[in-house]
């Protein structure tokens, strides 16, 4: 707890600047809490760039797996081999299981900072209340910071995945992993078993 508390002075008087940009108290508090979210969803998309980059070889083979016994699966079909595509469509649902688990645990990751920022508005926030235009259940007429700050922290994170593209950091992230995938194997689907469509009568 002291650890945190030291954090939160060290980054407090630089926070709170944010809040203080406009003379309009509630727009100030909309300006900081905005530019708050913001720091939080580049910290958690460079942590999601990090880890993704340190455990690109487990997703690689989890997805490669996951496709190739989908792939195993539509062939086996396509031969009408029902005990082949039984056994292989099974093994392509456990690697579907494995890599789409390690992918949420990943994307977790990237929301490591809201509750650190939830505990520096609890420090500053807590006994300030924002008054509803009707009265909600379970509410009441008034609600606390957290009830602003999650709606505030979801369009920022909307905005910041149009332009993050954009971002020298990100865009070099992002062609890194197009090219890492390029050579993997391509998924089929149950329409390729019909094989290439013929070509139409030429009409002269």
């Amino acid at each position: 707890m002291e650890i945190l508390s030291a954090i939160y002075y060290g980054v407090d008087g630089f926070l709170i600047s944010f809040y203080r940009l406009s003379q309009i108290p509630i727009l100030g508090y909309y300006i900081g809490t905005g530019v708050l979210c913001l720091i939080c969803v580049l910290i958690g998309q460079m942590t999601y760039c990090w880890i993704y980059r340190r455990n690109h070889r487990f997703f690689s083979s989890d997805s490669q797996e996951m496709i190739h016994m989908h792939n195993l699966s539509i062939k086996a079909l396509g031969a009408k081999n029902k005990t082949a595509y039984k056994s292989c469509n099974k093994q392509a649902n456990d690697a579907f299981g494995k890599y789409f688990f390690a992918q949420a645990a990943i994307g977790i990751s990237s929301l490591w900072p809201v509750p650190f920022a939830l505990g520096w508005m609890q420090s500053r926030f807590v006994q300030v209340d924002f008054a509803l235009p009707i009265p909600l259940p379970g509410f009441g007429s008034s609600v606390g910071f957290m009830f602003t700050f999650f709606p505030i922290y979801v369009l920022v994170y909307i905005l910041f995945g149009k332009i993050k593209h954009k971002l020298p950091y990100f865009s070099s992230f992002e062609q890194w992993r197009q090219a890492s995938h390029s050579e993997a194997e391509e998924m089929m689907s149950f329409s390729d078993l019909a094989g290439p469509k013929a070509p139409g009568p030429t009409i002269s």
